[in-house]
């Protein structure tokens, strides 16, 4: 019987401004009343140190924020007497064959635990497969929950990607208000990332006809990419008023491009992750939005969330999201920018 499950609980020692997000299991095939499956590995109580396998879709700047996190929490539980940190990564977003090898290569080293970002964790439901069965449980994290139908994973630990496309729409409505406005995007690869985030802003401006998107193309969340189609689109229309990237590393590639035509005093430049370079954009004025999407909390959840099940041998929420938050140039200062880096104890 398929059921949906709000789930409400949080993970222990959870910071301030988590909140653990209702869980969509509409799709899964059995779900229990505290939101699992049934096929997933059961909590255990493993001795310290544990070795944890993370693997993102790429290596980029969000990520390294994650990590930092991750790092950060590990040692605030004891550093290398706590956990190992494994580290592996495809060669870029699209390459899911090779994050199927990186997990399958920690199953047959018997790692204690996997955390994962990928583009398609359905396509990879055979290799969570094989690690449940050998007792190793994946933690998701930084991934859409809606399109999972993935019944093996334990826990998804990141931000609810929906509501942060959405704030980056609800900004462009009061930052414009009746003003017409011609919108540019700059798409990531085609997937549920960017369907999501897209999807989520159109739906925010869809009652403001002053808000117009007049061109969008994908840039395969790279700057260099970001950078060439935004001359593209200039060069194709004169009238863009505002550029988003859906990542910020595709807005900066994208303000390059405008700083080269004399136009940043015309054209807005609003991104998507507040990463560091995003951050600084901003305090020079240069970018006029980012949406915070938390990554060095995602990182500590992801670490609070592996030590309750797999250490404590306790449930954990089948969803945690962080807050999410719009900087613009009114809030800038109030970012901790210590929430980008690697604190050493």
């Amino acid at each position: 019987m398929i059921v949906m499950v709000l789930v409400f609980s949080v993970v222990g020692c959870s910071t301030s401004n988590q909140k653990v997000a209702a869980v969509d299991t509409k799709k899964q095939d059995v779900v229990k009343a505290d939101g699992s499956s049934g096929k997933e590995p059961p909590p255990t109580k493993k001795k310290a140190p544990i070795k944890i396998g993370f693997c993102p879709t790429a290596m980029n700047t969000h990520y390294q924020v994650i990590i930092n996190g991750v790092q950060q929490e590990i040692d605030a539980n004891g550093g290398k007497n706590f956990a190992e940190l494994i580290i592996q990564a495809p060669s870029g977003q699209s390459a899911g064959a090779e994050q199927v090898n990186i997990v399958e290569g920690w199953i047959q080293q018997g790692i204690d635990v996997i955390a994962i970002a990928t583009a398609n964790d359905n396509a990879m439901e055979p290799v969570f497969a094989k690690a449940a069965e050998k007792g190793i449980p994946i933690f998701e994290f930084n991934m859409p929950v809606v399109a999972s139908t993935n019944p093996y994973y334990i826990s998804n630990v990141g931000y609810d990607q929906r509501e942060a496309g959405k704030a980056i729409g609800e900004w462009m409505v009061n930052a414009f208000k009746d003003q017409p406005t011609n919108i540019a995007v700059l798409e990531g690869l085609p997937g549920v990332h960017n369907t999501e985030r897209y999807g989520a802003f159109k739906e925010a401006i869809k009652d403001h006809p002053n808000l117009k998107i007049v061109a969008s193309q994908p840039a395969d969340w790279v700057r260099d990419k970001g950078q060439s189609v935004t001359e593209n689109m200039l060069s194709a229309n004169q009238n863009i008023d505002v550029l988003w990237g859906i990542y910020d590393e595709m807005a900066l590639g994208g303000l390059t491009a405008v700083k080269a035509r004399g136009l940043l005093n015309k054209i807005k430049i609003v991104g998507y992750d507040n990463t560091p370079d995003a951050y600084k954009a901003i305090k020079r004025k240069e970018m006029s939005a980012t949406v915070d999407t938390a990554p060095k909390e995602m990182g500590r959840n992801i670490v609070k969330a592996i030590k309750k099940y797999v250490i404590g041998g306790e449930m954990v929420p089948k969803v945690i999201n962080s807050k999410v938050v719009v900087y613009d140039q009114t809030n800038i200062d109030k970012f901790d920018v210590s929430e980008y880096e690697y604190v050493k104890k």
